[in-house]
Formats: C-alpha cells, structure tokens, sequence
C-alpha cells in the first residue's frame, strides 16, 4: 500500500499513548509464565494422510521448493545472516525498513515450519537436514520476536503499520512448534502477540469509503490492513484463551473481519452475524459491487486474493474451535468477482471480460498492474480456500479446483527454470522485494487449507460474541 502512509504512520504512533490511558485494558505482566497461557494444539487429532492429486501434489511441490530456496540460497546468500552476540540473528542490519527486516524472515520461517510440521519437509529435495530447517526455522522467529520493542535491548519494531502481519507470521509458526521454544524465547514471543494484539482494542477499522461514499483513503482500500490485524486477534485470542483480554480480541477481530470485506450494500445489510445485524458493524465499506477491490489507485485483482482473508478456518480448526461466521463474509463475493464478474472494454482495458480467463492461467487486470503481471500464487491461494470451504458457489461455470489447477501449474512452470527453487525472474514478473518470501507464505497457506482439511472439517458458528 503506497497511498498515506505518513497519515498512517502518525496514527500508529499515537496508539502507544492511547492504549496507556485509562482505557481499563488488561496487560501482560513482565513475569506472566507464558507455557501455562499459551494453549497447546493437540497433534494426536491431525494423523491422516492427504490423499494424492493433481492439486495437492503441486501445492506440496511448490511448497518444498520455496522451502529449498529459503534454506540455501535465501538464508546464505541472499540475506547471509549471523548470529550476533545477543545469541540472535542481526536482522536489523539487513535493510532500513522494517518490513524487510521482519516480514521477510517470518514469511520464510512460516513456510518451512508449516512442511516440518506437517510432515512433508524432504531433504532430499532441499538439501537441508531436518534439523537444519528447524534450526534456522526457529533462530528467524525467536530473532524476529526478540527484536520486537517489549523485548530486549534492540527495541526496533512494535506498532508499525503491518506490525501485526509480522507478528501473525511468527506468532503462528511458534504455536506450531511451543514446547520446543525456551521458556524465554515464549515469553518474547508471547508479550510480542499480546503487545500488538492490544493496541487495536482502543481502534477502529479502517475504510477506503465511509458510510456517505466519500473517499477516506484515494485509491487504497483497507481490505490488507483489517484482514491482516484481524488475522493476529484471533490468533492471540485462540492461543491465549486464558489471558485477560482474549475475548476482547476475538470480539476485535470480527469488527476488523467484517469491515475488511464490507461492501455499500452492507451499510443497510440486516443480516444477523455474531448477535447484531452486519449494518450496526459496518461504518464505511472497503470493497465495491459486487465484490472488487480498489487499490494502488486501480481495480486490482491482486487484492481479491489476499491471504491474511483465508487463514482462519486453520487457525481455529487446529485449536478444536469453531471458526467465526465472520471469517468468511463476503468472501463468496470476492471470489465471484474474479471468477464470474464481467467488464467492459471500454471504458476497461481490452480486451475485457472476466478477470480468470478459461483455460488459462493468465489473469485479465482491467486497469493494469503495478506489481506486474507474473503472479499466480496468491490466485492458486485462494482457488484452494474457495473450493475447500465453499466460498466458489456464487461462482458460474468453473469452480475454485479447475482455477486451482491452472495457477498452481504456472507456479510450478516458474519454479522449474531454476535450480535453487525460486520463482521469479525478477521485477518484470512482480516487483514486490518480498516476492520469494511471499511463496514461502502462500503455499505454506494452501498447504495447510489442503492438509487440515483432511484433518478435521472446518465448522462455523455464528453465535453472538461478548466484547
């Protein structure tokens, strides 16, 4: 997101304050004992096999590959981490700005923990001894957590503007592995997801429209920042059910749902989601009719498929918990606006049409790209939710598994023309610097849609929800 970002930025730094005031929100003390908070995910229920197919195989492929990548050339040459004399990686030397530092090491870290995890990591096709992996899979989220400004002495990260998307990634990936943390390194990670989890109970959600139509945010959609705080709210409320403020946050985490994916038509939506009409949540939209984004100043199919949208049937489903009803709202809706829903040319792009096209991986942009036009993993992410959970029903002719199949494929046609098990050729193909890194999160994502899936089915509840 390009668009007012100092605006943003001001805001953030006012948190810290507003959230000291008398606002009556529980803290972690510096002595709480993270090992008895944080709840543990019971392995004994997750031992089917995933049964093989075109999809899953791909998915599984693509995934070890970004993991070979990660290991070796990644981690080596790429970033060339060391251990410093705290006993943690020096991650703040590696760039200036804090998504690079961070985002970065705990999107890779995500992926490999999600393949050793589930079983499928395979040396012989990275190069990389198990243990190896989940060495230097756990050295990148205790140095992320470490970093972090409750922690330590280096102090230099907490409350930036997708803080929470990093915090998400590592939070996430040690939940999967929290016995074999040290107990300080829990605690790190641990004051981490409470510190950032905390700083939006005093906020609201924000919205590229308010409820007039008047544009709060030109050409920037909210959708990235509400699903990506939402995401690490109900992560801290699901792998702390005993702290404090854990239904504050779950309660937090639907108003960031539901306004990430809100609609106009939603501002007088009386349907009943978690005991209030949708209308009582909603204060502006961040979508447009009936279901497209607007954002970098254009209709941009890359954010229909954002992953911080689909993560959370896996995250409650692995605690035994019934998932949210607003985890998926809307998402019927986004789906079918890349699938089904038409434009024209002119006004847009020729040759117009529908974003998927039949029969082909290539994805029609009706107003450009700014990241270019090589992407299709984050498209193959949300092909795979779709038809996993259902949200592919509104969509007419081609279902979520015939798209799967076609931009996973792609994926893997990109991978095959290199060795090291990278994706991209470079800027020409996407020019996000975290391009590689984002490969190793969305297919850790898809894998894990795919193999929990199997594991246990998602449920939903749409019960009311206490603040």
């Amino acid at each position: 997101m390009k668009y007012h970002l100092k605006i943003i930025a001001a805001i953030l730094l006012l948190i810290p304050g507003v959230a000291s005031a008398k606002s009556q929100i529980s803290t972690a003390s510096a002595n709480t004992d993270s090992s008895t908070m944080v709840a543990p995910i019971n392995w004994s229920k997750f031992q089917k096999k995933v049964p093989r197919n075109k999809v899953t195989n791909a998915v599984k492929t693509a995934l070890l590959n970004a993991n070979k990548f990660a290991l070796t050339a990644w981690f080596n040459d790429v970033k060339r981490y060391q251990i410093d004399s705290s006993g943690y990686l020096d991650l703040k030397s590696k760039s200036k700005v804090n998504e690079y530092r961070y985002r970065f090491p705990a999107a890779m870290a995500f992926g490999i923990g999600i393949a050793i995890k589930t079983g499928i990591y395979d040396p012989a096709v990275t190069g990389v001894s198990l243990k190896e992996a989940k060495d230097k899979m756990m050295l990148m989220i205790r140095s992320v957590a470490y970093d972090h400004k409750v922690n330590g002495k280096r102090k230099v990260w907490g409350g930036d503007w997708q803080a929470a998307h990093w915090a998400y990634y590592s939070g996430y990936t040690a939940w999967l592995f929290w016995d074999e943390f040290s107990t300080k390194d829990q605690t790190n990670i641990m004051k981490m997801m409470v510190s950032e989890a905390n700083r939006f109970l005093p906020t609201a959600p924000l919205y590229f429209k308010d409820s007039t139509g008047k544009v709060l945010f030109p050409g920037d959609s909210k959708i990235e920042e509400d699903a990506w705080n939402a995401e690490l709210l109900y992560l801290a409320a699901v792998m702390l059910p005993n702290h404090p403020n854990s239904n504050k946050w779950l309660y937090k985490s639907v108003e960031y749902l539901i306004a990430s994916t809100s609609l106009p038509s939603d501002l007088n939506n009386q349907r009943i989601i978690h005991g209030r009409p949708v209308s009582s949540w909603v204060n502006g939209y961040n979508m447009e009719e009936p279901g497209f984004v607007i954002n970098h100043g254009i209709i941009h199919p890359q954010y229909n498929a954002l992953a911080s949208m689909i993560n959370a049937p896996i995250i409650f489903s692995l605690a035994g918990k019934a998932i949210p009803e607003a985890a998926r709202f809307n998402l019927d809706k986004i789906y079918y606006s890349v699938t089904t829903h038409s434009f024209s040319a002119p006004p847009y792009k020729a040759p117009g049409g529908t974003m998927y096209r039949e029969a082909t991986a290539e994805v029609y942009y009706p107003e450009g790209s700014d990241w270019g036009f090589g992407v299709y993993d984050n498209f193959a992410n949300l092909d795979i939710a779709a038809y996993t959970y259902g949200w592919d029903n509104l969509s007419q002719k081609h279902k979520g598994e015939y798209w799967a199949k076609l931009h996973i494929d792609k994926v893997l046609q990109q991978q095959k023309r290199f060795v090291d098990g990278h994706t991209y050729i470079g800027d020409s193909e996407n020019s996000y610097l975290g391009r590689e890194e984002a490969i190793s999160s969305r297919m850790g994502s898809a894998w894990m849609t795919i193999w929990l899936q199997r594991q246990v089915s998602a449920v939903y509840d749409n019960k009311p929800i206490l603040n």
